[in-house]
């Protein structure tokens, strides 16, 4: 590129945020323009990343710079206001320079007496992108350190609040806290109560559509990816939305914390960072009580409950006819989920899902006939069992073992899943805590007791009362473990019970899940 006339340019703009208004996308392009304008250059293209984080986001993955890197048009150099509006870290910055490079391009400054066309300014562009860098880490450093201090202090520091909750003035002094709205709280409570119990986001989606309670306008995105300037009003609820607010730490009087923690990071992102929640010198989560609806232990349970109602076929969908055995009737051939399959536009059968895939038996059943031969089977085996409830009596200041115990489970996870070396030296800290306060929690004497009371129904008649498909399958959840269907020996469109085998749960096990799924 060394001593290249330049003839074509484009331009490229970036903003991390719409308030920046001294470094306005239109005034990065107006300026660029004049640039151009003054050394007789012709702009063919103009591209820009709106709202787009170039710490977050690397130049390959941002909509606009894809433009300049691909766009037919020819050009000989990329006007840019500074360099740090293309990357800053400096790994980002030469990988951008070398994507222009191949192009025949080199990158020019409105801002910055770059001069790309030289290995002099080639360096010393460098080390503006170095400082770039520098820059970056010091701002990350002060930003964590204030979020940190406004959420110790109670303060929120912006994003939407869950549903159920509102912003509200801080009584305290400046900015907003997070407080519970009465118009919708209440429903949040049922909607958890209902989740704890095992149903699904579809069931709780549907109970909420059917109690006249309409979901949020959000902001959504066009078929290029850019979001609505304005919320736009939705008719119905999403299971996504439902399942998103009940796993809010904010249920449990927590507030999300995960410093360097990136939106929508998982596991196989690169500096993964690990979700957590605000906690205290002792490593214990920070509980604000005064929004809480229920306690952390009480929140691990119903989102113990959810995650494990996420195996296939557990959950009902929209469009979707409940079945009463999915999660439960598995294929002998292979140990598949058996899926229900369509006969004469109807959902009449139970399918093994691998089959014509890996499964040898390419099992399949009559649903109608299996569902009714499994009930009748668990009523006639455990029909007449008596259903208890729990009822858990303190008798002095509840212990906190399990809230340290529950720490620790987190903080080992934590640890088996970061690794970078600073954060690993924090939880390192923070279990040694913890394992000091769990000696401390084991040395004291348990504070409840619990007593078992029988409701005065049996299995059978809880099974005849209840009607709502995801309740019923949860109730013979307690009953049976699996149910294994084989193929036939041979064709017949009878219903064979020869071919089912039901593995049931011991007696004492059956008994502890029916305290838990019936109400």
């Amino acid at each position: 590129m060394a001593g290249a006339k330049i003839d074509r340019v484009a331009i490229y703009a970036r903003l991390s945020r719409a308030t920046e208004e001294s470094v306005s996308i239109e005034r990065q392009i107006e300026s660029a323009r004049n640039y151009a304008k003054a050394r007789g250059w012709t702009v063919v293209l103009e591209a820009k990343d709106d709202g787009v984080s170039a710490t977050r986001n690397k130049p390959e993955d941002r909509r606009g710079w894809q433009e300049v890197l691909h766009s037919p048009e020819d050009y000989q150099a990329v006007i840019v206001w500074k360099i740090d509006r293309l990357a800053r870290r400096v790994l980002d910055f030469l990988h951008a320079d070398e994507e222009l490079q191949k192009r025949g391009a080199a990158l020019v400054a409105v801002d910055q007496p770059i001069d790309m066309t030289s290995p002099e300014g080639r360096g010393f562009t460098q080390m503006l992108a170095i400082f770039g860098e520098m820059e970056a880490a010091a701002i990350a450093a002060r930003v964590t350190a204030a979020r940190r201090t406004l959420l110790n202090s109670g303060r929120r520091v912006g994003g939407r609040p869950p549903f159920g909750y509102m912003n509200i003035e801080n009584p305290d002094g400046p900015g907003v806290i997070l407080a519970q709205d009465p118009a919708t709280i209440d429903f949040v409570r049922q909607a958890a109560a209902r989740a704890a119990e095992g149903a699904s986001p579809y069931s709780i989606a549907r109970w909420l559509e059917a109690s006249g309670v309409r979901p949020r306008p959000r902001r959504v995105r066009d078929a290029e990816g850019n979001l609505s300037e304005k919320p736009v009003a939705a008719d119905f609820w999403h299971e996504a939305s439902v399942d998103a607010f009940l796993r809010a730490p904010a249920l449990a009087g927590l507030t999300p914390y995960s410093p360097g923690r990136k939106p929508k990071m998982t596991k196989n992102s690169k500096d993964y960072v690990v979700q957590d929640v605000l906690r205290g010198s002792n490593g214990l989560p920070v509980v604000d009580e005064s929004i809480a609806i229920m306690t952390p232990a009480e929140r691990r349970a119903m989102l113990a409950t959810m995650d494990s109602a996420k195996r296939p076929g557990a959950r009902t969908h929209g469009n979707a006819e409940p079945a009463l055995l999915y999660g439960l009737a598995r294929c002998d051939g292979c140990g598949s989920l058996l899926h229900r399959a369509s006969s004469s536009g109807g959902y009449t059968t139970y399918r093994c899902s691998d089959a014509g895939k890996r499964c040898p038996t390419r099992v399949s059943i009559s649903r109608p006939a299996l569902e009714e031969h499994v009930v009748a089977e668990v009523i006639r085996v455990a029909g007449e069992l008596p259903v208890t409830f729990a009822e858990v009596t303190a008798r002095e200041e509840p212990s906190q073992r399990a809230e340290v115990e529950a720490a620790i489970t987190d903080t080992l996870t934590a640890l088996g899943q970061v690794d970078d070396l600073e954060q690993e030296e924090q939880l390192n800290a923070r279990l040694r805590r913890l394992k000091a306060a769990r000696r401390e929690a084991r040395s004291k004497p348990d504070h409840a007791e619990v007593t078992l009371h029988e409701t005065g129904e049996t299995f059978a008649e809880v099974l005849d009362r209840v009607k709502d498909v995801e309740e019923r399958r949860r109730i013979l959840g307690a009953a049976i473990s699996t149910v294994t269907v084989r193929p036939p020996l041979r064709r017949s469109n009878k219903f064979d019970p020869d071919r089912v085998t039901i593995e049931w749960d011991t007696a004492e096990s059956m008994d502890a899940d029916l305290q838990m799924q019936v109400d």
